[in-house]
């Protein structure tokens, strides 16, 4: 009864925030591979860098948070290679100058001579590296509940698990010859097995159980680049230390109970230019309040022209 129950849920949900879509435009990136790119809404561009690693632009394009913001924004969603809906490289070339140079060549393509860039999760890195790296080409950043260092972040799981588990016996997970994302699986199926996963990112299990499946009407998602993310040692760099150079505004949204990311993470970011909105909750502001969420994005964004 409760599966059913949720699964109507979702069904109206997704009814009472459908829209119309324009259709996703053909861009072949200049090493060849096919990224899936969609333009939806009015105003000043704003180009969304999703999250994961490796998961897809679907989870704020198909929801009402997205409606919102297109209402003054001209929303370009897109799914970096090896993600979702786009293509992966042939030369297998993931690195984060590559993703740059993807959204560099997108915004060349659309012809925006600026625009806004919204990171949001592990997307906060690849967002904040191409500010740094092209200052020119972008109004402002705005980094929605973002790591810019991964190892910290994993670490805030593991500790919110140690804590929410009141485990005892806690060497095996501060254990530094023991790889960071062996002892993350060991926290993750101990929360999953006590049914508190949610708490990690969500208020309440049916936030959780709503967001592992709102991207299901795209079908079968590319993973490649989740697949391959683990191994490309440049991304667990700390990011945090590029944040004072740059210049542009910069919009900082942060959860007071995201335990993915660190509820304290943000204090390390330098930014000279910065915004800080506090959210009282987890880590999808944009499915939980998408009122609150598009309201703070467009006065943000509507000050800052």
């Amino acid at each position: 009864m409760k599966r059913t129950i949720i699964a109507l849920n979702f069904i109206l949900f997704l009814l009472s925030t459908s829209k119309s879509s324009a259709k996703p435009i053909n861009f072949t990136t200049s090493d060849g591979v096919q990224l899936y790119v969609n333009v939806v809404g009015s105003g000043p561009p704003c180009v969304f860098v999703h999250g994961g690693p490796g998961s897809n632009s679907y989870y704020l394009e198909g929801i009402k948070s997205a409606s919102l913001l297109e209402q003054k924004n001209k929303m370009i969603y897109y799914d970096q290679r090896g993600c979702g809906r786009s293509k992966s490289p042939a030369n297998g070339d993931y690195s984060l100058a590559r993703m740059e140079k993807d959204l560099e060549e997108i915004r060349i393509f659309l012809g925006f001579k600026k625009w806004n860039v919204m990171g949001h999760s592990f997307g906060g890195i690849i967002s904040t590296q191409y500010a740094n790296d092209y200052p020119n080409s972008i109004s402002s950043l705005l980094l929605i509940h973002c790591t810019l260092n991964i190892n910290q972040s994993l670490m805030s799981h593991i500790e919110f698990g140690i804590k929410e588990l009141k485990l005892k016996d806690t060497l095996a997970y501060y254990n530094a010859a023991t790889p960071t994302i062996e002892r993350l699986g060991m926290i993750h199926k101990q929360l999953g097995d006590k049914k508190v996963m949610y708490k990690l990112m969500f208020r309440n299990q049916y936030e959780k159980d709503l967001n592992d499946t709102i991207d299901n009407p795209i079908g079968k998602k590319n993973r490649d680049f989740a697949n391959s993310v683990w191994e490309i040692q440049e991304y667990f760099k700390d990011y945090n230390k590029v944040t004072k150079n740059i210049k542009c505004p910069v919009l900082i949204m942060t959860g007071d109970n995201d335990f993915a990311i660190g509820p304290n993470h943000y204090k390390q970011f330098e930014f000279p230019n910065k915004t800080i909105i506090h959210y009282n909750g987890g880590h999808a502001p944009f499915q939980e309040e998408p009122q609150w969420f598009s309201e703070k994005i467009t006065l943000f964004l509507e000050t800052k022209k």
